[in-house]
């Protein structure tokens, strides 16, 4: 391993592996973190840019399977000093001084969950494939006392974010990672990974980075398919407009997929075209939203239903199944994986569930992301 220009050159395949959570909404990364090294479990989150766990005292805390990070006992564990007042690391994470606590740092997230605590360096070990390890500092990272979730699975103990800005993890490993998930219910699967660095998976079709804005990574989004039927929808309603709304990103920390109505819309209308003659609507909301749902089993009813393609710009396509496309959300309910954005500000969001089954690289500094479906054991051989 280097460093160039403040970042880390990683050029092993540098990463954590990944497992799902206990409910299927998201992917955890197993990461060590201080010395003694402490295990966490953080959620892998490609629309947020700060690392941060949950620490001790915690106030305010959710339940979690590792224990408690206790800064206090950590040799390599510092806080960020407030000298001088306002400085860049507390006010790029919309954080403030305090005279007795330190740099302290508070972020509220699309589902309300609100966290605060410290602002710290600390030390970061990573694996590789050859049973190595590379060891790197963190320039900044949140040592959460406070954790107001709306509801917790009592495994994960933080979040690892993944977005790109000066002060996050992305930026100082050198804007190079990629990440490929397999079944987000299959806690069993042993080859769902992050790798950072130069060992990073840049393979597949190419879709380009039309912006970080906010941290987010946007690309675009031309059309969708379902089958070999092109819907009807103007494109424009995918894109980033002058102002900063709307847009598509890919977010690994959001687990269905949020749509702009403009192809919402017509999505729904094909979907309930193609099931309304054979299965029972019935009523479902999720998270208080709605959702487009029948009487069934995904893989008893849905056997059938054709494939439903995102048409992203310069040819990458992501193609989802009926486990990408639906949500089985009990035993006789089954749910269009797909929100109406209509609590994002139009935003479309590629979440989890339709990256399912994919390997997707971030090359940040060449502005392009590499789209390849893939059983994720075949970039071990």
């Amino acid at each position: 391993m280097a460093r160039r220009s403040g970042a880390y050159v990683i050029n092993e395949d540098a990463g954590a592996p990944l497992v799902p959570d206990f409910l299927g909404l998201a992917f955890l990364a197993n990461i060590t973190i201080g010395e003694p090294a402490s295990e966490q479990l953080v959620m892998v989150d490609t629309a947020s840019t700060l690392l941060w766990i949950q620490c001790t005292p915690c106030l305010t805390c959710q339940r979690q399977i590792p224990l408690l990070f206790e800064p206090l006992k950590s040799s390599t564990y510092s806080n960020i000093p407030c000298t001088p007042p306002g400085t860049a690391a507390c006010t790029d994470v919309g954080g403030k001084c305090d005279p007795t606590n330190g740099c302290l740092f508070r972020l509220s997230y699309f589902d309300r969950t609100e966290v605060s605590g410290n602002l710290a360096s600390e030390k970061l070990v990573f694996g590789t494939s050859d049973d190595g390890k590379v060891t790197i500092t963190i320039k900044v990272f949140g040592c959460a006392h406070e954790n107001r979730a709306l509801t917790s699975d009592n495994q994960q103990s933080g979040i690892l974010g993944l977005g790109y800005d000066n002060i996050s993890l992305t930026e100082q490993l050198g804007g190079k990672f990629s990440i490929c998930l397999g079944d987000i219910h299959d806690p069993n699967y042993p080859h769902n990974k992050l790798i950072f660095g130069e060992g990073a998976v840049f393979e597949g079709d190419v879709t380009p980075i039309v912006s970080t804005q906010d941290g987010f990574y946007y690309v675009t989004l031309d059309g969708i398919s379902v089958g070999e039927e092109k819907l009807n929808i103007d494109p424009n309603v995918f894109k980033l407009s002058s102002s900063g709304q709307g847009g598509t990103i890919l977010d690994t920390g959001t687990t269905m997929m949020t749509m702009n109505r403009g192809g919402y819309d017509p999505l729904q209308n094909k979907v309930q075209s193609i099931l309304n003659g054979s299965l029972q609507r019935t009523d479902f909301s999720i998270g208080g939203i709605p959702m487009l749902c029948y009487n069934g089993e995904v893989d008893r009813d849905l056997s059938s239903f054709p494939a439903v393609s995102l048409h992203l710009a310069g040819g990458a396509d992501i193609v989802l199944d009926t486990h990408s496309m639906f949500r089985q959300v009990n035993g006789v309910t089954l749910c269009m994986a797909v929100a109406p954005a209509d609590n994002v500000e139009g935003m479309t969001i590629i979440g989890a569930f339709a990256q399912q089954s994919y390997n997707v690289g971030y090359d940040i500094a060449a502005g392009k992301v590499y789209v390849q479906r893939i059983d994720c054991e075949l970039l071990e051989s």
